[in-house]
């Protein structure tokens, strides 16, 4: 029995060390690059949102901070991995603190980023706890298992000592916890849509048209980290024993930050669009430089204040701008709490 399980641990260690070794160096590139797209979100909020309330900022400010320190233990582990295990084909069974570590902190991010978005489906269905319950209590659910799978990592694996004896005894759990991320992913994000095109009905264009940019963007940003989750998953249960999964897990904890960064920082192109014309703007929020450079700001003040002060300049382009404002009575107000409603959708979602 013994020999069995050497033989099988051989096999594991010595056929999948390229693999999982290249899956940890790649995914530590991979959630580098996406650590640096965090931080120039976070730079972006701190120059756009100065008002924001001190919750918010702080909010913000542990996320950003987190993923500085996931960032950091991903780089040690590849060490670890790498130079320090250099030479030793049984090193991809080794289980290292800054390894399990990463995982904790990706619980963290990933619990945080979904609770702020459960709490803008509450403010968004007008205080629905029919509908936010079950997606609060997944998530302290799952808030319950990742920590015994934080607690396991750091404390359990490392007194095994092994990813092998982590498999055999503890498999289920981190399959419950990636499958309960993927799972409040799925729901949150539909039930936003949800009532993002529930909203719709009687709205302006204009309003229709932001909603349909929210909405859009709603789907792109809870995509992205489902299929992450679920690849992770994929791997996990079909390759236990190669570290793809683990690769993988290193950059989804920078997936979920971006998606609450960046959804944050959305909020000044939607209520740009919300003010201006519906045919203006891009279909997804984009924001340009020009947008949060105080320089950029004064320059284009300047430019819009300048008069021409000479006759000699070759041409003057004057636009007019009609405003055209029509009373009407009904008997009808739904129309017109649609509208209202549709604007206070906006306001909950940016």
């Amino acid at each position: 029995m013994v020999s069995g399980v050497e033989t099988s641990l051989f096999f594991v260690t010595d056929h999948n060390l390229h693999t999982s070794l290249g899956s940890l160096i790649l995914g530590g590139l991979v959630a580098t690059a996406l650590s640096g797209v965090v931080c120039m979100q976070a730079v972006l909020y701190a120059r756009l949102f100065e008002k924001d309330p001190g919750v918010l900022k702080s909010v913000v400010a542990l996320v950003f901070l987190i993923d500085v320190l996931h960032t950091c233990m991903v780089w040690l582990a590849d060490w670890q991995y790498l130079v320090g295990g250099f030479g030793d084909s049984n090193i991809t069974d080794h289980v290292f603190w800054s390894a399990g570590l990463t995982i904790a902190l990706t619980a963290i991010t990933t619990i945080t980023v979904q609770l702020f978005f459960s709490y803008r489906l509450y403010r968004l269905s007008k205080g629905n706890w029919f509908v936010v319950s079950p997606l609060v209590l997944l998530a302290l659910a799952r808030v319950e298992r990742q920590t015994a799978w934080s607690e396991a990592t750091s404390a359990e694996l490392i007194r095994l000592g092994s990813f092998h004896e982590f498999c055999v005894h503890y498999r289920w759990l981190f399959t419950l916890g990636l499958a309960l991320s993927s799972a409040l992913d799925v729901m949150i994000t539909s039930s936003l849509c949800l009532y993002l095109r529930k909203s719709m009905h009687g709205g302006s264009g204009r309003l229709d048209h932001v909603l349909d940019s929210v909405t859009l963007y709603t789907v792109e940003n809870g995509m992205i980290t489902c299929v992450a989750t679920v690849l992770s998953l994929i791997f996990w249960l079909a390759k236990p024993h190669a570290l793809i999964y683990l690769g993988l897990h290193f950059a989804i904890s920078k997936l979920y930050a971006n998606s609450f960064l960046a959804s944050m920082n959305a909020r000044k192109i939607l209520r740009l669009q919300n003010t201006q014309g519906a045919g203006e703007g891009h279909r997804l929020p984009v924001i340009f430089a020009h947008h949060f450079s105080r320089v950029g700001r004064r320059s284009s003040v300047r430019a819009h204040s300048h008069r021409p002060s000479s006759r000699s300049d070759a041409s003057v382009q004057v636009q007019i701008t009609v405003d055209k404002t029509v009373d009407y009575v009904t008997d009808d107000v739904r129309q017109h709490d649609a509208a209202n409603e549709a604007k206070t959708s906006i306001e909950s979602t940016v």
